[in-house]
């Protein structure tokens, strides 16, 4: 039973990756088609990369950071996301502004403590709420057609999130035995 949830676990991860990173392609051709930078995309590149690599193998090496690592990066992105938007169309609902800055920051500080895997539930729900809002709250640009491809580009932040939450709460229990293997070899 343990080895068909684990597989399981291990497709949820790929599944959730792979959407990711078609949403990332979409949202390239949208950003081409509308004349605006592609450059952030090489972030989310090397991420999902990073997502690849923890969530079917690098779970377990013991004491590795690259949960908290990738939680980081995605906040820096958020952060980046915001700021380009505010600098690209000047006038963006505070609603987005607000959601997208809280949830950087309850990243940020869920990375600071991913020991407190129970704890951290609350906090996971409270980032996805924030994006939720951030990505699909409506929003009125001049010049920029508000479609489907536009909203799915501004979802890139959420589905980046639901990847590293999956890797995290479903890996944490292997990546913890993986530590205590490790202590009881010193």
């Amino acid at each position: 039973m343990e080895k068909g949830k684990n597989m399981l676990q291990r497709v949820i991860v790929v599944l959730l990756s792979l959407a990711g990173i078609a949403v990332c392609i979409v949202s390239i051709f949208w950003r081409i088609d509308n004349y605006i930078s592609i450059r952030s995309f090489i972030v989310v590149g090397i991420y999902y990369c990073l997502v690849f690599y923890y969530g079917v193998y690098g779970y377990k090496i013991p004491h590795g950071n690259l949960v908290r690592y990738l939680m980081l990066i995605l906040a820096a992105y958020n952060i980046f996301n915001v700021t380009v938007s505010i600098y690209r169309w000047y006038k963006l609902p505070w609603v987005v502004l607000v959601a997208g800055n809280l949830a950087a920051m309850f990243i940020a500080y869920m990375a600071g403590r991913l020991n407190k895997f129970k704890k951290n539930i609350i906090v996971a729900v409270i980032v996805t709420a924030l994006l939720l809002a951030e990505c699909f709250w409506p929003v009125k640009i001049p010049g920029v057609e508000a479609d489907a491809l536009f909203y799915l580009d501004r979802s890139l932040p959420l589905f980046m999130w639901l990847t590293i939450m999956s890797i995290y709460f479903f890996r944490h229990k292997e990546h913890t035995q993986a530590g205590l293997a490790d202590k009881t070899k010193e």
